[in-house]
């Protein structure tokens, strides 16, 4: 996914909206993108796209480029009226050149598609809005390797996941995994090739299988993978406790390289949730995985198959982080292994430290300048979200933008914040006409409940996790920009009883922003759902007909007022669009007066006027994500 942002240093009178082309940069070739939302009195036929149908925004999402491709995007000004538009006089804008890749250097990231709460899922369940039966069909064609969907939804995280196993199988090497949740036939049938070449530590999951309870709701997988000849070791943990890992270490002649993030080895987790993984080719973080490995299987064996947490695992934990500087100079690692407190959480949180992990990820977040951007689940009591709310009221101007699964830590983050000053108030016009509540901020994940405009009934979870990423991003666009990502939930419960990994990664720009531009991804999504739960008798239901829709984004003077788009502006503070060939109005990289060239380009370009922002645009990627509507108004969701 690609995200474009751009400006021409304010309102545009007459301008109804943007056509976005994208420019294939190897085969010379430009296409527009598509579209789906209209104006009053259209028809969202197949086929559309954004020169019938503009974009009224000033960035936008193109997950419709393919994985490996280098583009760049021309940003064209449309005028008319809705049906007759024509390119405005002022010229277009394009990017820079983006490639949508994994690789980032020694770090490889991956998204899923796990959103389930789209338009284009929605109509791929035939069940005439019944969400149960929606969820029905979706868990059979998501059990099913050979479905479209499963690929669809899944995006690279089944390949993400199986590389390591593969490789390992081709070069005659081995892996050594600890795993939580283990039911996915394709992932587990990886192992099962290796045979006693797979290591796996293996924690129980309580839960129910066929309506029973049990304490090991993997079991079945369990003893199938065992038959099949794979290292299965058994770490029971009790109750108030999980063994939470979800890590790969590929061994070729010594520990090569590491697979670690937030995403189980189930169906639910590649396909029905958001979630994030790192390959980390870094024999220094691999050998630290194995080390971490070895220390889980000495404090199962001395437990006799249970996961007590020893003394001895409890110490090596709390002895971090490992500090990694990473091979090719890109950046460097803490890494953290839980539980890493002398002892677990007992039942009087009154007075209880804060675990060495989060108390570096507190001070982190504490340090922001520019931004706080993360995607959780379920974090618990304490966690992030009472920092993040620190930061909010300590610096008002900080850009913070979350996405939750459970709408308790939401709301945990409103109430610390009540009270305090306007904060982010730049973006109470988000919605024309409507205030904004403060806690826009931090949202809980969720569909599209009714019908509304063209907009189908949506179905938001398969479970109980929605939002399954366990990741926060610090200034992305800055040398101390900050990934936080991994097993750990984020909160005081996971440091103290289970076992969990994090890794802390600073300086690395590239990872930074494909972070950066998922966790708004999936943000964007929920935030319109989020803002029609609210207001349900206001629904967005089509582009507007003038340019009023600008309001959004400027005041009446030009200045920025949707925080948002100053986040992605701040990317690229020292550089220029560059204007197309054949805009004669710009053609030296100096902007004229807006309101000049709209009425008439002059023949030769003028500095722009005091005060006046010069026009800039950006574009930042990840590998793969999904087109989702935003706040102001939908997107065009494939």
């Amino acid at each position: 996914m690609a995200v474009a942002a751009w400006t021409f240093g304010g309102r545009i009178p007459g301008c109804l909206g943007f056509a976005v082309y994208r420019i294939d940069v190897a085969a010379g070739t430009e296409t527009c993108l598509p579209a789906l939302a209209t104006f009053p009195g259209q028809d969202a036929t197949a086929g559309r796209d954004t020169s019938n149908d503009p974009v009224q925004k000033f960035f936008w999402k193109d997950v419709t480029a393919k994985r490996g491709g280098s583009y760049r995007y021309r940003i064209v000004p449309m005028t008319g009226r809705p049906g007759a538009l024509t390119p405005m006089a002022i010229g277009s804008l394009t990017t820079n050149i983006v490639q949508l890749t994994p690789e980032h250097g020694v770090l490889s990231a991956y998204f899923n598609r796990g959103i389930l709460a789209t338009q284009a899922t929605a109509k791929a369940l035939h069940s005439d809005g019944d969400l149960a039966k929606m969820k029905d069909e979706l868990l059979n064609r998501i059990a099913n390797p050979d479905d479209p969907l499963r690929s669809d939804l899944a995006g690279d995280m089944i390949e993400a996941l199986m590389t390591l196993p593969k490789e390992a199988a081709a070069k005659n090497g081995e892996v050594w995994s600890a795993l939580y949740e283990f039911e996915d036939q394709e992932l587990i049938g990886a192992l099962k090739s290796l045979a006693g070449k797979a290591h796996v530590i293996l924690s129980n999951m309580p839960g129910k299988v066929d309506n029973a309870r049990t304490n090991d709701t993997y079991a079945a997988e369990r003893e199938d993978a065992k038959q099949a000849g794979v290292d299965v070791i058994d770490r029971m943990t009790p109750s108030g406790h999980i063994g939470h890992n979800k890590f790969t270490v590929l061994d070729i002649g010594g520990p090569q390289a590491v697979q670690f993030g937030s995403t189980n080895w189930t169906d639910r987790a590649l396909c029905a949730q958001s979630n994030n993984t790192i390959i980390a080719r870094s024999a220094k973080m691999a050998q630290a995985y194995l080390q971490y490995w070895n220390d889980l299987k000495q404090d199962t064996e001395a437990g006799g198959g249970q996961g007590k947490q020893t003394a001895a695992l409890r110490g090596a934990d709390k002895a971090g982080p490992v500090r990694i500087d990473l091979e090719d100079q890109s950046g460097q690692v803490d890494l953290w292994f839980s539980p890493n407190t002398p002892r677990s959480r007992g039942k009087d949180h009154s007075n209880e430290a804060t675990p060495p992990d989060l108390a570096e990820v507190f001070s982190l977040i504490k340090a922001a300048r520019q931004a706080v951007l993360f995607v959780v689940f379920e974090p618990g009591e304490p966690s992030i979200i009472d920092a993040v709310a620190e930061a909010q009221k300590a610096n008002p101007s900080l850009f913070v933008r979350g996405t939750v699964t459970v709408a308790k830590a939401a709301e945990d983050f409103a109430v610390a914040i009540k009270g305090d000053a306007q904060g982010d108030a730049a973006n109470a016009g988000l919605q024309p006409g409507h205030q904004v509540p403060e806690d826009y901020r931090v949202i809980s994940a969720m569909g599209v409940r009714d019908p509304v405009g063209v907009w189908e009934k949506e179905l938001n979870s398969a479970g109980f996790a929605v939002t399954h990423s366990k990741l926060v991003v610090i200034d992305p666009f800055s040398d101390a920009c900050v990934v936080i990502t991994g097993s750990h939930n984020l909160g005081y419960q996971a440091s103290y009883n289970n076992d969990e990994n994090m890794a802390i990664i600073k300086g690395h720009r590239p990872l930074a922003e494909a972070y950066a531009a998922n966790a708004l991804d999936i943000y964007d999504h929920y935030a319109w759902r989020w803002w029609l739960s609210q207001n349900p008798d206001q629904a967005w239901t089509s582009l507007k007909a003038d340019d009023g829709w600008q309001a959004s984004y400027f005041d009446a003077d030009g200045r920025p007022t949707s925080a948002e788009l100053s986040f992605w502006l701040e990317s690229t503070s020292a550089a220029d669009a560059l204007p197309s060939p054949s805009d004669p109005a710009f053609s030296s990289r100096q902007q004229s007066s807006l309101n000049e060239a709209i009425a008439q380009p002059p023949a030769q370009p003028t500095p722009p006027p005091a005060g006046r922002p010069r026009r800039r645009i950006k574009t930042v990627s990840h590998a793969t994500g999904t087109l989702r509507p935003g706040l102001t108004a939908p997107d065009n969701d494939r």
